[in-house]
């Protein structure tokens, strides 16, 4: 098993969104997002599920450190 750790800026820039374009699907100022990705566990799990959902990440694919809730080990054979 792999831990994969798969941060909020990483899954963004997968996209290819910046965080203006985020900021403005979520309905937050750009500085309060970009406050997100530098302070994930910050983040509450409702913000982080509509998150997802504007990246298109299952939520729980999103790592924002070792200890958080929403930390997962995968298979080798995970893809995206």
């Amino acid at each position: 098993m792999v831990k994969l750790k798969f941060t909020l800026k990483q899954a963004r820039l997968l996209k290819g969104l910046t965080q203006k374009e985020v900021a403005k699907k979520l309905g937050v100022h750009v500085q309060t997002y970009s406050n997100m990705e530098r302070n994930p566990d910050d983040v509450t799990v409702g913000e982080a599920k509509l998150i997802s959902e504007i990246l298109g990440f299952s939520y729980d694919f999103i790592f924002f450190n070792d200890n958080s809730t929403l930390s997962r080990i995968v298979n080798d054979d995970f893809n995206l």
